[in-house]
C-alpha cells in the first residue's frame, strides 16, 4: 500500500472520529503546534523603511507583509507591466533593489506579466547575470527547456512538505541568492513557499540562555546518505535520491573527487551506497550586514521536523481539510518511531549531531528549534507569475503540501552564488 493510500486510509479513520469530535479538537490534541508559535508583528514592524520609501519613488507600489519580505507590484493594477518592463527596471534600478533586497531579506514582485520560463530566467538574470547551475542540495529537481538555468524548485508530490532552510547551508559556500517562479498555481489549498526569518530565527533561540551554550561558537556535524540507483530506498523517507543523481554521474573517482572540492568527507560501502559527512558552525555571519544567522540545515536533515511541520500545516488549514496533513503527520511519526527500534540514527538517508558531542539533534532541543524557526516564519499564497527574490544568507524558504492534482502546481528556480552586483 503507497503511502497515499495509506494517508487515505488514516484521513479516513480521523473523518469519523471527527463526525463524534469536533475535527479542530482532535488537530489541537494532536498537533505541538501552538498559535503562540506564529509570528506575530505590530504596526511598528510593518512601518516603511527608508530604503522601501526609495523604491516607491521609482514607477513601482511596494508595501511589507512582513519584516522582512517585500512586495513590489505595478502602481497601476489595471495594466500589469510586462517581464521584460521588469527587466529593464530591475537593470536600472539596481542598487536601489540592493539596498530593499539587503535591508529586508525577500523581495516579491507581483503582478508583472512574466508568461513562461524563458521570461523568468530574463528577469533573474536582469538582477544576476551569474547564476548557477551546480546543485547539491537534498531535493530532487529537473532542468526546463528551453532554458540556461531554470530548473523546477522540488519533484515532489502533493503531499510532501519541506521544511524551511537556507539553500545547501551545508555547503563551505551556499548560493547567496535564490529565486523563485509560480508557473502555474491551480491548486485549492497550500502550496506556500514558506520564508523564514533566520537572523530572527538566531535572535529567538539566544534569548533562552540554555540554549544559547548549547549552539553558540559550536557545530553541527551532519551525515547524509545516497543509494545506489538501482536500489533506492523505498521505505526511508529521508532517502530521497541517488546519489548517481545527485553528481551527475556514476564514477566512483568523479564523486570523490566532487566531494574533496566540496569539503565533504565522502565513502562507499559494499553495497554501492555513499555516505557524505561534514562540519559546519551553527551560526555564521552575514558577509554584508554583520548579523549573527541561524546558518544550519537541521531543519532539513533531521526526520522529525517534518513531522512537526505536518502538525503545524493541520492546526493552519483546520476542520476537515486538516484532517489530511495530520493523518500524514501521524503516519510518519509512526513509521519514524519503527525505523528507530532498527537503524540507528546515522543509518537514516539523513541526520545531524551536535559535533562536539557526537550525539543526535533531538527531544526537546530540537522542538525548542522547531518553535524559535515557525515564529519567524511566514507564507504567504502564490499568485501567478510572482517571482520570489530571496537573500539566501538570511532567509530560508520551503514547501508546504498543497490540495489538488500534482500537476495543479509548478514553481520554479534559479540561483546564484553571488549577490546582485553593485551598479556601475
Amino acid at each position: 500500500m503507497g503511502l497515499a493510500a495509506r494517508g487515505s486510509l488514516a484521513t479516513l479513520v480521523l473523518a469519523v472520529l471527527g463526525a463524534l469530535l469536533s475535527p479542530d479538537r482532535i488537530i489541537r490534541a494532536l498537533s505541538r503546534f501552538d498559535e503562540a508559535d506564529s509570528p506575530h508583528f505590530t504596526p511598528a514592524d510593518l512601518a516603511p523603511s527608508e530604503e522601501l520609501l526609495e523604491i516607491r519613488k521609482l514607477n513601482v507600489a511596494a508595501e511589507l507583509i512582513a519584516p522582512f519580505v517585500v512586495v513590489i507590484s505595478p502602481q497601476d493594477a489595471k495594466q500589469p507591466a510586462t517581464g521584460e518592463w521588469l527587466a529593464n527596471w530591475l537593470t536600472e534600478h539596481q542598487e536601489a533593489f540592493r539596498k530593499v533586497f539587503f535591508r529586508h531579506g525577500a523581495v516579491i514582485f507581483r503582478g508583472f506579466n512574466v508568461p513562461s520560463p524563458v521570461a523568468f530566467e530574463t528577469v533573474a538574470l536582469a538582477v544576476n547575470k551569474e547564476l548557477a547551475k551546480t546543485y547539491l542540495g537534498t531535493s530532487p529537481r529537473s532542468s526546463i527547456n528551453g532554458t540556461t538555468y531554470v530548473h523546477t524548485a522540488a519533484d515532489f508530490g502533493q503531499h510532501r512538505t519541506l521544511p524551511t532552510h537556507i539553500e545547501m547551508s551545508f555547503r563551505d559556500h551556499p548560493p547567496a541568492l535564490q529565486v523563485f517562479y509560480a508557473r502555474k498555481v491551480e491548486h485549492t489549498a497550500g502550496g506556500e513557499t514558506p520564508l523564514t526569518d533566520f537572523q530572527g530565527v538566531w535572535d529567538t533561540i539566544r534569548a533562552q540562555e540554555h540554549l544559547r551554550h548549547k549552539f553558540e561558537g559550536k557545530h553541527v556535524r551532519y551525515i547524509r546518505n545516497y543509494d545506489d540507483s538501482r536500489s533506492v530506498s523505498s521505505v526511508d523517507p529521508t532517502m530521497q535520491k541517488a546519489w548517481q543523481e545527485m553528481f551527475k554521474t556514476d564514477a566512483h573517482d568523479i564523486v570523490l573527487e566532487k566531494c574533496s572540492a566540496e569539503s565533504f568527507d565522502c565513502s562507499f560501502n559494499e553495497e554501492n551506497r555513499l555516505s557524505i559527512q561534514n562540519t559546519q558552525p551553527w551560526v555564521r555571519t552575514h558577509p554584508v550586514s554583520g548579523a549573527q544567522i541561524w546558518f544550519n540545515h537541521i531543519n532539513v536533515l533531521v526526520k522529525d521536523s517534518m513531522v512537526y511541520d505536518y502538525e503545524r500545516t493541520a492546526a493552519l488549514w483546520g476542520g476537515l481539510r486538516g484532517m489530511w496533513p495530520m493523518a500524514i503527520g501521524l503516519y510518519y511519526r509512526v513509521l519514524f518511531a519503527g525505523l528507530s527500534y532498527m537503524w540507528p540514527e546515522a543509518k537514516f538517508g539523513s541526520s545531524s549531531f551536535f559535533s562536539e558531542q557526537g550525539i543526535p539533534i533531538t527531544g526537546d532541543d530540537f522542538y525548542q528549534v522547531k518553535r524559535a524557526v515557525w515564529k519567524n516564519t511566514v507564507q504567504n499564497p502564490y499568485q501567478l507569475h510572482d517571482i520570489v527574490f530571496v537573500d539566501n544568507f538570511r532567509v530560508g524558504h520551503g514547501r508546504e503540501m498543497y490540495a489538488g492534482p500534482q500537476t495543479s502546481r509548478q514553481i520554479l528556480t534559479a540561483w546564484s552564488d553571488n549577490y546582485p552586483p553593485r551598479h556601475p
